[in-house]
C-alpha cells in the first residue's frame, strides 16, 4: 500500500481523536439545533461565497461527489479557520474569538473518469455563555462540543462532460449543556447539565455538467440531493445543588453538594432522534478554463421539520431554509513565466443564507462577503488566504447580532501516486 496513503490515514485518525474534539466557538445561535453549521467545502469555496460549482483536476470538491471524476492528481486538502466576532445587543456588546480545523479530504484519480475521496469535518460546533437575569432569578446557559463528519465519495463520467456520484457520511459527537439557576433569595444554586452523544449515517448524490462552448466558453452546472437523516442522540441529564466554599487560596468556590442523575428512560428521552433536514442545491455557472469564472447557487434545506425531544425551548420555532452564493475567480495569466502574481488566483464572493431559525418572531439570517488569494507553490499545489466579513442575527426582538471577521487558510498539495512504473 501506498506509505503517502498510510500516512493519511494516521492523520485523519489522530484528528478525530484530538484535533477535530477540539472545535471551537462562541455565538449564541449555537443553542439552537445541533449547532451552528459550518460551510463543508475547501477554502477556495468560501471565498466565493460558499459557491461550489465549480470543479477543477486538482481540488477535493467535498459538497458535489460528481466532480471526482475529474481528477487528474491525487489531492490532499486541509483548512483552517480565525474567527473574531462583535457580539451586539440593545444593552450591550463584548468581543469573542474562535478558531478550528475545517477540514481534512484526500481525493484519488482511481481511473479515468473515476475518483474517489475520503476526509474528515466538522459538521456544527456548539458554543455559547448566555445569562437572563430578574428581579426574582438569575439564569446562566453554557454549552460546548460538535458533532464530526467522515465522509467517503465516489464520482463517474458517464460521458464527456456529464458526471454523476455518491457520498456516503458518518456523523459522531457530543454537546454538552449546562444551565444554572438562582433564585432571588435562596442561598444555593440548582445545575442541570445535559449531555447528548449523536452518531448516524447519511447521503448525498450528484450531478455535475461541463460543457464547452465556442471561443473557449465552458459552461459548468451542478446538482446535489441530500435526502433527510436521522442522528441517534444517547442522553443524560444530572441535576445538582451547588454552593459557595472555601478554597485553599481562601477565596470561596461553587461547589457540588448535592447531586442526583435523571431518569432518563422513564421519561422516554433516554434514546432520541434528531433530523438532519434533506437539502437540494443547484448552481449554474460561466468561465474561461484557467482563466476567470463567474457562478451563483441556490440551495434549499428543508429544516422546518427540526426537532430536538430531548431539549424544550421557548420562543423558537423552525421555517424551511435556504442560501445563495454568487462569486467567482479571475486568474491573470497562468502560464506567465515572468510575473508570480499574474499566476494567482483571485476570488470573491456574496452570500446570504436564511437559516431557517424564529426566534420572538424575528428570522435568523446570514449575509457575508469574501475574498481570497490562491497562491501557487510547486506543481499544481497551492496555499490559500480568504478574509470573510459577515453578519448574523438582529438586535430586534430583544436578540443578538453577530459581527464577524474569518481568516481562512487552506492549502492542497497535488502528486502523482498511482502511476506504473515504466522498465527500459
Amino acid at each position: 500500500m501506498n506509505r503517502r496513503f498510510i500516512v493519511f490515514i494516521t492523520a485523519l485518525f489522530t484528528a478525530t481523536c484530538g484535533v477535530f474534539a477540539q472545535q471551537t466557538a462562541e455565538s449564541p445561535y449555537s443553542y439552537y439545533g445541533v449547532g451552528e453549521r459550518n460551510f463543508g467545502g475547501i477554502a477556495e469555496e468560501s471565498a466565493m461565497g460558499g459557491m461550489t460549482v465549480y470543479a477543477d483536476s486538482t481540488r477535493v470538491n467535498m459538497t458535489n461527489p460528481a466532480t471526482l471524476s475529474g481528477l487528474k492528481y491525487t489531492a490532499f486538502g486541509a483548512g483552517y479557520t480565525l474567527q473574531r466576532k462583535n457580539i451586539v445587543t440593545n444593552a450591550t456588546s463584548f468581543n469573542a474569538k474562535a478558531s478550528g480545523f475545517d477540514y481534512l479530504a484526500l481525493g484519488l484519480p482511481i481511473a479515468k473518469g473515476f475518483g474517489l475521496s475520503l476526509g474528515l469535518q466538522p459538521y456544527s460546533t456548539v458554543g455559547y455563555k448566555l445569562k437572563n437575569s430578574s428581579a426574582s432569578k438569575v439564569n446562566q446557559f453554557e454549552g460546548s462540543g460538535n458533532v464530526n463528519r467522515f465522509f467517503l465519495s465516489a464520482g463517474f463520467r458517464i460521458f464527456e462532460g456529464l458526471n454523476v456520484g455518491a457520498s456516503f457520511r458518518y456523523h459522531f459527537g457530543a454537546i454538552e449543556m449546562t444551565d444554572l439557576e438562582q433564585q432571588s433569595g435562596i442561598q444555593f444554586y440548582t445545575q442541570e447539565a445535559s449531555k447528548s452523544t449523536l452518531k448516524g449515517a447519511s447521503v448525498n448524490f450528484g450531478l455535475y455538467l461541463e460543457q464547452t462552448l465556442r471561443h473557449r466558453l465552458r459552461l459548468y452546472s451542478s446538482l446535489v440531493f441530500t435526502p433527510e437523516s436521522k442522528l441517534s442522540s444517547e442522553n443524560e441529564r444530572t441535576i445538582s445543588t451547588l454552593g459557595y466554599a472555601s478554597s485553599r487560596s481562601g477565596s470561596p468556590v461553587l461547589t457540588v453538594r448535592d447531586s442526583q442523575k435523571k431518569d432518563l428512560a422513564a421519561l422516554g428521552l433516554e434514546k432520541t432522534k434528531l433530523v438532519i433536514p434533506t437539502e437540494v442545491a443547484f448552481g449554474l455557472g460561466i468561465g474561461e478554463h484557467q482563466q476567470w469564472f463567474l457562478g451563483a447557487q441556490y440551495t434549499y434545506a428543508n429544516t422546518k421539520d427540526f426537532s430536538n425531544p430531548f431539549l424544550t425551548t421557548n420562543g423558537v420555532t423552525y421555517n424551511n431554509g435556504y442560501r445563495l452564493s454568487i462569486g467567482g475567480f479571475w486568474v491573470p495569466n497562468y502560464n506567465s513565466i515572468s510575473s508570480y502574481w499574474s499566476r494567482v488566483t483571485y476570488r470573491i464572493g456574496l452570500r446570504y443564507e436564511d437559516t431557517g431559525i424564529v426566534l420572538n418572531g424575528e428570522k435568523i439570517n446570514d449575509f457575508g462577503t469574501s475574498f481570497g488569494v490562491s497562491l501557487p507553490v510547486k506543481g499544481f499545489s497551492n496555499v490559500t488566504a480568504v478574509f470573510e466579513y459577515g453578519s448574523k442575527g438582529t438586535k430586534a426582538g430583544n436578540l443578538v447580532k453577530e459581527n464577524y471577521y474569518n481568516l481562512k487558510i487552506g492549502f492542497t498539495l497535488n502528486d502523482k501516486w498511482f502511476q506504473r512504473t515504466k522498465y527500459q
